[in-house]
């Protein structure tokens, strides 16, 4: 299991330095964007994508909690995102479908409250899944779900999911070992790495 380090909770005012001084807690970097409608909050800019891809060698994945996916997760892509979760609540099965074509690495994102059962028409074309365990918009939040949990239902439901599953929001150091027992491909991380 990897771990992805959201930037997010990191000193914003020293942003590489903070990314560097832990670097040996996490693989890859999680880049969250919001714009203030679909989350309670404005996050960072685009541009931070194509900044952190030209001064770190890290595997980036962003995560939009946004209203207007179809034309942002382009825009992701552009400045250099490898890997772009939008939310489900957010986009039709057919404008994800038709990012899916454009872009290889796309995948689906759901609140805490959403039933995975929503997610069904959109796994055939996502390259992954993320479950989010808190309500978008802000770091350091405690969990508002059991993530485990929703995971595991996700998994019974969905035994021949062949894409990654991603776990984002609230999550401890001592939530690791259960989910990598579990078979979650990637954790995000931001306060239990930046404090």
């Amino acid at each position: 299991m990897k771990i992805s380090a959201s930037v997010q909770a990191a000193n914003q005012l020293n942003l590489l330095e903070d990314i560097n001084n832990n670097n040996d807690k996490f693989h890859q970097l999680h880049v969250d964007i919001t714009d203030g409608h679909f989350a309670d909050n404005i996050s960072m800019s685009y541009k931070i994508i194509q900044q952190l891809k030209q001064a770190t060698d890290y595997y980036i994945d962003v995560h939009l909690m946004i209203e207007d996916n179809v034309k942002y997760a382009d825009i992701a892509f552009e400045n250099g995102a490898d890997f772009v979760t939008v939310h489900s609540e957010s986009i039709s099965v057919e404008n994800f479908n038709n990012l899916s074509e454009k872009h290889k690495f796309m995948g689906i994102a759901s609140l805490p409250s959403t039933s995975n059962l929503n997610l069904k028409e959109y796994l055939p074309h996502a390259a992954g899944v993320l479950l989010l365990g808190v309500n978008p918009g802000f770091s350091n939040q405690s969990k508002v779900i059991s993530l485990l949990d929703k995971a595991k239902e996700f998994i019974t439901i969905y035994p021949d999911y062949e894409g990654i599953l991603i776990l984002d929001g609230g999550i401890k150091d001592a939530d690791l070992t259960d989910y990598k027992d579990l078979g979650v491909d990637i954790a995000v991380q931001g306060g239990a790495i930046f404090g």
